[in-house]
């Protein structure tokens, strides 16, 4: 005997089919009531580094985007690994826009290119760009240049001699100083440090000629005239330092600004995307924001997730290019 089919009619069919859709539909119903009702509870900002000026920046945006959001935004820091750790763990959360990643761009467009990583470029999704650094370079006081202009053409005169100090090797200063060496056809010598603060103070020791490091770090010692500011490495001139040339301006076409900004797992949707930059550009316009920035000699310039992802995209084919002409073992 054959098995019987209990759906013996057309009309059966067509019920079932209907009941189905019906289900469908009651699912993207729930799923589109979950976003737009986002947030319920709090959310996390992760820092990938130990507590200092990425971490007091993100507490402080932290701030103003939990009145947007209207629900409390904390930070945790997990430093480790330049930012890698931190990157790691955001992008294995859940994608539901509760646990966010507050960093500099290298974690998503450098670091892949360096190493092996549990994430790649494609793993983390923008969320909102907002501050710049900038990143400036410096020379010691008794340094035979004192522009971009006659330090560029003292390094050609003198291939080799100049030596830079970066916060180590494979770090952020010393590919931006390669990468300046590159643009500008000159070649330098490279003295890692452990860290920014040993690299500036063996630059003001005269030890090293110049260094490279947020304008927070360098400004102040040039107004005191510990160090001779050169050149920032921005597209276009910071407000926070107006008349320090970019190197754009010197005929280097090369811009190369820290990108500071927050980040999702990939597959968060778009419209809690949405929502958590609207919070992020409200908390960035805010008073205390900018009150924060002007004391941190941070620049704010905020962009939304397609410009910046835009932004990241150019980054990221920028540093695939440059990174393997780099040779870190003989440095």
């Amino acid at each position: 005997m054959s098995p019987t089919n209990p759906f013996t009619t057309e009309d059966d069919m067509k019920t079932i089919f209907k009941t189905l859709l019906a289900g469908a539909a009651l699912a993207l119903g729930l799923g589109a009531a979950s976003a737009q009702n986002f947030p319920e509870r709090a959310v996390t900002i992760v820092v990938p580094y130990s507590p200092g000026s990425t971490d007091t920046m993100a507490r402080t945006l932290a701030e103003d985007m939990s009145q947007a959001l209207g629900q409390p935004v904390v930070v945790e820091t997990r430093p480790g690994a330049g930012g890698t750790v931190g990157a790691s763990e955001v992008v294995k959360a859940d994608p539901d826009g509760y646990t966010l990643l507050m960093a500099v761009s290298s974690v998503q467009t450098v670091a892949p290119h360096q190493r092996e990583l549990p994430y790649g470029f494609g793993d983390l999704k923008p969320v909102a760009r907002v501050a710049v650094g900038p990143n400036v370079i410096a020379a010691r006081s008794g340094a035979p240049f004192k522009t971009i202009e006659e330090f560029i053409a003292y390094a050609r005169d003198n291939p080799g001699k100049v030596s830079y100090g970066s916060a180590g090797t494979g770090g952020a200063t010393h590919i931006a100083a390669e990468a300046i060496a590159r643009a500008a056809d000159i070649k330098l010598f490279h003295i890692p440090f452990g860290g920014v603060t040993p690299a500036i103070a063996a630059t003001i020791a005269g030890d090293v000629d110049v260094v490279l490091g947020f304008a927070s770090a360098i400004l102040p010692r040039g107004e005191s005239g510990q160090l001779v500011p050169l050149a920032q490495l921005s597209e276009k001139r910071a407000s926070l330092a107006p008349d320090l040339p970019t190197l754009m301006d010197a005929g280097v076409d090369l811009a190369l600004p820290p990108n500071i900004g927050l980040w999702a797992p990939a597959e968060t949707p778009d419209d809690v995307v949405a929502a958590l930059a609207d919070a992020a550009e409200k908390a960035a316009g805010g008073e205390t924001f900018q009150n924060f920035a002007k004391k941190a000699l941070v620049e704010i310039d905020y962009a939304g997730p397609a410009d910046f992802g835009a932004v990241l995209k150019k980054e990221d084919a920028f540093f695939a290019e440059l990174l393997p002409t780099i040779d870190f073992s003989q440095q």
